[in-house]
């Protein structure tokens, strides 16, 4: 799905609490709706007729609803021209290849609000034209009419790229990263019997051999089939959430009766960039389409009520709604058969006329605010209309959808008279909190930490409460929350706790127990992301027993990236992942996919790493000496194209050193390959080796200022204090403004913000022309929350050097706390600017 946005699939997986038990699941295989059909004929007909039947289907006079009898049509000022010929149908347009082509529609994907048209390319593509029919208003529109979250304004939208596994049943990519082609596969077309009841094998063989059917055989038979309405709440949901949740796919090997945490990630707000078309509204509720779980997730119907998806679409086997005459906005009998004493006296509960629409549960409760496919849909969190966050967040509320001549405030008012004052208060105090989190106004910390500690809000939004308290690590309460939820009975806050801890250096050696223990966590990503903060955090290894969990940990991320390895970002982030894991192996092979997969992207520094540490010296300096000056990794890769030469020339040349020397010298490189690849767990015992075998070496000042970075990052503050201060007591080092930024760095990271502070002024004064003193000054004052002052340092440290990105990327944060929004702005396109020269290079 969306964001289809960093890790991939699985090769270890420890499976929780199934509904049947792994050996029997393991044993069964899929064997078709077709199967079904012989005990099932009502249901099977009423599938065969349904929407998630035919969600894809060959093209062809019986599935193909647009006219195509129009000829030419003309959509956003691009001319298309339909054919249609003895049951064959084709688009003519000029999107792909920049003129006009014919194409054959191999599929059609939808039949029930619009219907879209498939191609498949020579090279396995299959693509998306651009004409779609809209069903309901018989008329032809363009693709970008057509709300698509997931895809809109990437261009030509490869289908099976993403998109495809929710419209398939058994689905595989089958991606091949050397040839750029595909070799797409799938069970069924559409979504069939065993996407929602798992593989039939068992349940058809107990059926087929049963000589008589008593009770004991019915048990039998009906316990060797997931259906989801013999499940518990949470897990007969997660079988719609495969594909009605905005997620993040790890593994496609998900089941019916799975727990859905073992293999997707929600996509919650506060992981998505800022966007005009938001995910969801200010308040945590969904906006988009095909995200209905996550809303009935947020819902009380579910978290108290236990409301499952068929407990409304009981038909399961149909689910048009239009088919339901429960479903109906006209019909309050599904809401009050357990809203019994509203629903006896309605009017009393809604101050509206009782056969109104404003006493229509489903028109005050479920809106239409999501936005979809031509259409509005109905908000599946069940909430209560709030006019106050209409005037505040301009997020759309039940009463003026219908009351279109009246405003928000009197909304408001007629809410607080009726219900209270308090009526909404919950949903405004999330909009608050989440509204100024993302801006990173500190005065929302408060509220996040009150809805983390409510447990009555549900798991969604208290783990989007903890992703962006993570946004906050200065803050020693917001901080203490993130690192509190690590035990939190919900995975889900376990694994975004996880994701979102930015420990500092002090802070390290107290996280990195915990994060070992949840190495051993029931959930799949919560073992994974607990493997992800280590890695970040320079760990290469952790003890005992538990290395092997953390290994299992990480195959769940390589299983991610194999499961996108069409996807340039996705093998990008493997590859650095995997680089400071210390799998050089695999970080080669993710990055240069990244870069065959899209030659712009700034893999190349990493790729040379990898290749520096590996000891493929050459490839890494080829690599490195084609890296141009505008690049922002430009300079590192100086540094690093002259370490290896030095060590080559040494090497080649064999100069005259002694075997110690020799080797010490080695052992330098190689640490400093490390330590510029934040591999400080790896780096510090080389460093500590290269001294111990010569101490007076030309490079000796350099490992020690590195070798108190090491300590300092992996949180042995005291050492990296000691070794500091050692050094500034040598006259020649005082000005060593690499010396005296480490120093800041640490003091900052410990919280010694005066101290910080002092050392960085000392520097500015000895060193006036050093940017990165600016930029660490800049650093302190917002930590002690002189946010003005702070803007001065990093407006002097891009006077200084105008191409110093950490610099406006901090103005941004400034000024956005100082509520000069242009400027900021201002700032963020310079940034977008800078980012766009370096991959157009």
């Amino acid at each position: 799905m969306l964001l289809s946005a960093l890790f991939s699939r699985l090769r270890v997986l420890f499976l929780l609490a199934l509904a049947l038990p792994l050996s029997a699941q393991s044993e069964r295989h899929y064997v078709g709706s077709s199967a079904c059909l012989r005990c099932h004929a009502t249901v099977h007909s009423q599938w065969s007729g349904s929407v998630h039947r035919k969600m894809v289907q060959t093209a062809g006079a019986q599935s193909v609803q647009g006219d195509f009898a129009r000829g030419k049509v003309a959509l956003h000022g691009s001319n298309y021209l339909f054919r249609q010929s003895n049951g064959s149908y084709a688009i003519t347009e000029s999107d792909l290849t920049g003129k006009p082509v014919s194409y054959r529609v191999d599929y059609t994907l939808g039949d029930d609000w619009v219907q879209q048209y498939l191609t498949k390319l020579p090279d396995g593509r299959i693509v998306l034209l651009a004409p779609a029919w809209d069903i309901r208003r018989r008329g032809w529109v363009h693709d970008q009419d057509i709300a698509n979250p997931e895809e809109s304004g990437s261009g030509v939208q490869v289908w099976n790229r993403s998109c495809f596994s929710c419209h398939v049943s058994g689905g595989k990519k089958n991606f091949n990263v050397e040839t750029l082609q595909y070799r797409t596969t799938w069970r069924s077309a559409g979504v069939d019997c065993e996407e929602c009841h798992g593989p039939g094998s068992e349940h058809v063989a107990r059926a087929s051999a049963a000589k008589a059917l008593d009770a004991g055989t019915r048990k039998l038979i009906r316990d060797s089939i997931v259906n989801p309405a013999r499940l518990d709440p949470l897990r007969s949901t997660m079988i719609c959430a495969q594909c009605h949740s905005l997620s993040d796919e790890y593994s496609n090997a998900f089941r019916p009766g799975d727990n859905y945490s073992d293999f997707y990630e929600p996509v919650m707000d506060y992981r998505l960039p800022a966007s005009q078309d938001p995910a969801y509204w200010p308040d945590g509720r969904p906006r988009w389409l095909s995200n209905e779980v996550s809303g009935l997730w947020e819902s009380q119907c579910f978290l108290k009520g236990g409301a499952t998806c068929i407990t409304c679409h009981a038909q399961a086997h149909d689910i048009d709604d239009a088919h339901n005459v429960k479903l109906r906005a006209g019909s309050n009998a599904m809401c009050t058969q357990c809203h019994g004493d509203i629903g006896a006296n309605l009017s009393a509960h809604t101050h509206h006329a009782a056969n109104s629409a404003g006493s229509s549960c489903i028109e005050c409760h479920m809106p239409a605010t999501v936005v979809g496919i031509t259409t509005a849909f109905r908000d599946h969190s069940i909430s209560v209309p709030v006019p106050g966050n209409t005037f505040a967040h301009q997020t759309p509320n039940a009463c003026n959808l219908c009351h279109r001549d009246k405003d928000a405030i009197w909304a408001a008012q007629q809410i607080a008279t009726w219900y209270g004052e308090g009526s909404g208060r919950q949903w405004i105090a999330r909009a608050n909190a989440f509204t100024e989190a993302r801006s990173g106004d500190a005065s929302a910390i408060p509220l996040l930490e009150q809805i983390l500690a409510d447990s009555s809000q549900g798991p969604l939004l208290r783990a989007n409460a903890a992703g962006y308290l993570g946004g906050f690590p200065d803050d020693p309460s917001a901080y203490e929350a993130v690192l509190h939820a690590f035990s939190d009975p919900e995975a889900l806050v376990r694994e975004t706790a996880v994701e979102a801890i930015r420990p500092r250096a002090a802070q390290r050696a107290a996280v990195a127990p915990a994060l070992v223990k949840l190495l051993r966590d029931p959930v799949a990503i919560v073992r994974t992301n607990a493997a992800v903060a280590l890695v970040a955090m320079g760990v290469r290894e952790v003890p005992g027993d538990d290395e092997a969990w953390f290994k299992s940990a990480q195959d769940l991320y390589r299983s991610r990236a194999e499961l996108n390895a069409d996807q340039p970002q996705q093998q990008f982030a493997a590859g650095r992942f995997f680089l400071l894991a210390g799998d050089v192996d695999a970080a080669i092979r993710n990055l240069r996919s990244a870069l065959k997969l899209d030659d712009k992207l700034p893999a190349q520094y990493l790729l040379a790493r990898a290749l520096a540490e590996k000891g493929e010296y050459n490839d890494a300096r080829q690599i490195l000496k084609g890296i141009p000056p505008n690049d922002a990794q430009y300079s590192s890769a100086q540094q690093l194209l002259t370490d290896l030469e030095l060590k080559t020339a040494n090497e080649n040349t064999k100069i005259n050193l002694s075997p110690s020397s020799a080797e010490a010298e080695a052992d330098f490189r190689d640490a400093q390959v490390l330590f510029q690849n934040d591999s400080y767990g790896g780096a510090l015992p080389k460093f500590e080796q290269a001294l111990s075998l010569a101490p007076q070496a030309k490079w000796a000042a350099t490992a020690k200022i590195d070798r108190a970075i090491c300590l300092e990052k992996l949180g042995r503050t005291d050492e990296a204090e000691a070794a500091l201060q050692t050094l500034s007591q040598n006259p020649g080092e005082r000005q060593n403004v690499e010396l005296q930024l480490a120093f800041v760095e640490l003091l900052y990271d410990t919280g010694h913000s005066p101290e910080a502070l002092k050392r960085a002024d000392d520097l500015i004064s000895a060193s006036p022309k050093s940017p990165m003193a600016q930029v660490w000054r800049a650093k302190v004052l917002l930590q002690l929350k002189r946010v003005d002052e702070a803007a001065q340092a990093a407006e002097e440290a891009i006077r200084l050097q105008p191409e110093l990105p950490v610099a406006h990327n901090l103005l941004i944060r400034i000024y956005q706390l100082q509520g000069r929004t242009a400027q900021a702005a201002e700032q963020a396109r310079w940034v977008h600017d800078y980012e766009r020269r370096i991959q157009s290079r």
